[in-house]
């Protein structure tokens, strides 16, 4: 019995500690003002009938790391240098955030 509780529970963990519940929780309810002191000024603005949708876009380069495959390997093995970029889309309604999602993409260079 106790096992079927654990397992029924960690999808419930899952989603609460994951990154977009984060996002939610730290945005939900916050004036339009607290994106631009941390994101700047948006990419995109998409106008929808009562909503507006702002996207905000950073870009990290991701240096070549070396793949760990232990110490008796003669040649390493490099993992190719990549931009990372995370876009971050808000919800607003009447000057609120209502919603926040993100992903993020990896562009090889």
């Amino acid at each position: 019995m106790n096992k079927i509780i654990f397992i029924l529970l960690i999808p419930i963990f899952m989603i609460s500690c994951g990154n977009q519940r984060h996002l939610i929780k730290s945005y939900s309810g916050k004036p339009i003002s607290a994106l631009t002191k941390e994101y700047g000024n948006p990419t995109t603005i998409i106008e929808k009938e009562n909503d507006s949708i702002y996207i905000y876009e950073k870009e990290e380069d991701l240096q070549a790391t070396e793949i760990s495959q232990g110490k008796l390997t003669l040649d390493p093995i490099y993992t190719p240098p990549v931009t990372k970029i995370n876009r971050f889309y808000f919800t607003i309604r009447n000057g609120v955030i209502t919603d926040a999602r993100s992903e993020e993409e990896y562009e090889r260079e």
